[in-house]
């Protein structure tokens, strides 16, 4: 196991790569993003730097003898660069889009998948789709559009709760947190969409880091909108896991949304996921307000959220699966800056959050959250854990544009632990962490 003084090394060296991307962007952003443009069509170069530095008491004080490493502070840094490439005539026009992501860590990130490794960067390809989409396709719908996509390419249904993150990054790869990579690969997504209408038919496979499995899912998605104000949506997919011995999963899902009178918002999802070997489902509920008319524009909010965990007395397995969920915004869906993204996952968990959001200024974002989590069934965890109570987290965020280029985001955040959590680990103290994110884009 390395020294601290060993780790310094590759955390400097992540610090000393940010400084020097960022003294060269504003020479690279003269260049402009307009390669070639016609009436027809046009090329366009995309480009995405990131850096964040870390500090934290990870795992209670017990990351060391937890993980077998400490993961108390490190840095990540990544970049996409890509080329974006259209061609229209008349109502039709064909696309494409092609990029490749590098990301990097330095010292071991609280996920623990880095230590033991004496590699965690890595460069590989992300985007690398091509389609056709057909405008005004039927009369009796409104700023209706057709697409077909095949390749390579990003994904979301609903508030990414099943599906929205095609592809793992961290160990090997790096950039646990940053998370750049999110493209399915070999995927096809047929898509109708209109003023209130949504309707998909997909199939898509995922990346796996080393070692892992990939899977993949055939299904369709329905969402329709009622005066602009109720949405309901109906999703159907069989996942194939390509694990032995493992049937097909069978996965419903149904949504609703309602902005009701004033600033009232209504919001809900129920899963449910079957098998001869798997029989979980998981919902939440969510009702929110915001004040619209009044000083930095506040929005408060309550969900509660239900993930199955495994009962020991029955056959099958009652663990939600969390498929390819992904981030959409604070809490969606790694519930946590802590919690949700580092210990634990969505499955066998049931979470309240309280919200507050609210904008001093149209650059600035802050939000604060508060969390109280239970486990479902604690024996799955770990069978020292009898306890359900994993804790209480509260997280401050705060979102800078600095720019219409530059974005910082600073996070402070702190896990109380419950007695599961200690049982679990063997530390009590509470988990301290901060966040620091720079972004450029272009």
């Amino acid at each position: 196991m390395p020294s601290n003084s060993a780790r310094k090394g590759p955390l400097s060296w992540i610090r000393c790569a940010c400084l020097a991307f960022a003294s060269l962007l504003p020479a690279i952003a003269t260049a402009g993003i307009e390669l070639y443009k016609t009436d027809e069509s046009k090329l366009d170069f995309n480009a995405t730097f990131v850096g964040a530095l870390f500090q934290n008491s990870s795992w209670f004080g017990q990351s060391e003898e937890f993980l077998g490493g400490n993961t108390d502070s490190w840095g990540e840094f990544g970049t996409e660069l890509g080329l974006a490439w259209e061609y229209t005539s008349g109502k039709s026009t064909v696309f494409a889009e092609l990029s490749g992501i590098y990301t990097a860590t330095g010292s071991n990130d609280a996920s623990g998948l880095t230590i033991g490794l004496d590699k965690t960067s890595r460069a590989s390809l992300e985007q690398a789709h091509l389609g056709w989409r057909y405008d005004d396709p039927f009369k009796g719908l409104e700023e209706d559009t057709f697409s077909l996509t095949v390749g390579r390419q990003d994904f979301l249904i609903g508030s990414g709760l099943l599906i929205a993150d095609g592809h793992s990054d961290g160990a090997e790869r790096g950039g646990w947190y940053i998370g750049l990579r999110k493209a399915f690969q070999e995927s096809v997504i047929a898509s109708l969409k209109s003023k209130t209408l949504l309707a998909e038919g997909f199939f898509i496979q995922n990346t796996p880091r080393r070692g892992g499995t990939q899977g993949e899912a055939v299904g369709g998605n329905f969402e329709y909108t009622f005066d602009e104000s109720l949405t309901a949506a109906a999703t159907y997919m069989v996942v194939n896991p390509k694990l032995a011995d493992t049937n097909n999963l069978d996965v419903w899902s149904w949504r609703l949304g309602w902005k009701g009178l004033g600033g009232l918002e209504l919001n809900g999802e129920y899963v449910i996921e079957n098998s001869d070997q798997v029989n979980a489902d998981g919902w939440y509920a969510q009702a929110a307000w915001a004040f619209s008319d009044t000083t930095w524009s506040p929005w408060i909010a309550y969900r509660y959220a239900v993930f199955s965990g495994d009962d020991p007395l029955t056959v099958k397995n009652e663990t939600f699966n969390s498929l390819a969920y992904g981030y959409t915004d604070y809490g969606s869906w790694y519930q946590g800056e802590i919690t949700g993204n580092y210990p634990l996952g969505n499955g066998n968990l049931e979470s309240n959050q309280f919200r507050i959001k609210a904008k001093p200024n149209d650059s600035l974002t802050l939000n604060l959250l508060y969390y109280s989590f239970k486990l479902e069934e604690p024996g799955t965890l770990s069978p020292d854990v009898t306890s359900k109570n994993w804790g209480d987290e509260i997280d401050f965020t705060a979102d800078w544009a600095v720019t219409d280029n530059w974005y910082l985001i600073g996070v402070a955040a702190v896990l109380f632990p419950g007695d599961a959590a200690v049982q679990w680990t063997g530390g009590n103290n509470d988990w301290w962490y901060g966040m620091l994110n720079a972004s450029y884009t272009f």
